[in-house]
């Protein structure tokens, strides 16, 4: 590697690795960026000339050696999307990665930590799932109250009703908008409190 690309590499705040391929599957590190060291938790440790599965277990699981023999018998670039590295069942790396060959045939790949971005999109997913619950209830547990209420409007409507049938229909009504009061005021405590559960 010349040495204006190597200084490029020192100071990018991107991950960047290079690596010798030494037979199908089997990479060995020939350089590897602070940044990249950082992200991926191995700074102080000397990683040059280390087998890249040796380093990192799962990288098999992980699926960057798939790409970067493909990258190696092409020559074209790839990109590996968002994907998790499972370093232990507490922590996961999450990575996008962008494979090349150099023409001297080492393999290059420059990668972002997308971890913040992956737990945004959990947070959605959970708060959706916060909302599908909250309409399902709504659906559920509202619109029979609600429905009976107008009913009682559209009978008014188009029938005579005595005074006494009409307050008692008109009782059903209150009850039925006191039920829709309860249920909405527990809903929005369902809600906040799911909220301030993922949050």
């Amino acid at each position: 590697m010349n040495e204006e690309l190597l200084n490029f590499y020192e100071n990018c705040k991107l991950g960047v690795a290079v690596y010798k391929r030494l037979s199908k599957n089997n990479y060995e590190f020939v350089y590897y960026n602070p940044s990249g060291r950082v992200m991926d938790g191995v700074e102080g440790i000397d990683i040059v000339g280390k087998k890249v599965h040796d380093v990192f277990p799962n990288v098999f699981e992980f699926g960057l050696l798939d790409v970067f023999e493909k990258v190696h018998d092409t020559g074209d670039p790839l990109e590996m999307p968002i994907k998790g590295y499972v370093v232990d069942n507490k922590t996961t790396l999450y990575r996008t990665n962008r494979v090349q060959k150099l023409s001297c045939g080492l393999i290059v790949s420059v990668y972002s930590d997308e971890s913040k971005l992956f737990s945004y999109i959990n947070k959605i997913e959970d708060e959706n799932e916060i909302l599908s619950r909250a309409l399902d209830y709504t659906s559920h547990n509202l619109r029979g109250d609600l429905s009976t209420s107008l009913g009682v409007f559209e009978l008014f409507e188009t029938v005579d009703v005595s005074p006494e049938e009409k307050y008692t229909l008109l009782r059903v009504v209150k009850e039925n908008l006191e039920k829709i009061d309860t249920k909405i005021h527990r809903l929005v405590r369902l809600l906040s409190k799911g909220i301030s559960v993922n949050n």
